[in-house]
């Protein structure tokens, strides 16, 4: 039989990760409370989407430049 003090402590962290990935979420330029029932439903499978998946409404970062090789004139 399982602890009851046991799964009050796993629904204490479950609702936990839910309530921090529903707050990263904004941060990420996504639906708070869409990640907040995501997270609750799926755990944290979840909340490991949001982090990977990229941010919502940006650009993708550019490739660095080289800089341009330098070409000297002769010297006359």
């Amino acid at each position: 039989m399982p602890d009851p003090w046991m799964s009050g402590m796993l629904f204490a962290l479950w609702l936990t990760v839910a309530i921090l990935a529903g707050g990263f979420a904004r941060t990420r330029n996504r639906s708070a409370w869409t990640w907040f029932v995501l997270t609750l439903v799926l755990g944290p499978i979840a909340a490991y989407l949001l982090v990977v998946w990229p941010v919502v409404g940006q650009p993708a970062a550019p490739a660095p430049r080289r800089p341009a090789a330098r070409q000297d004139s002769p010297a006359r």
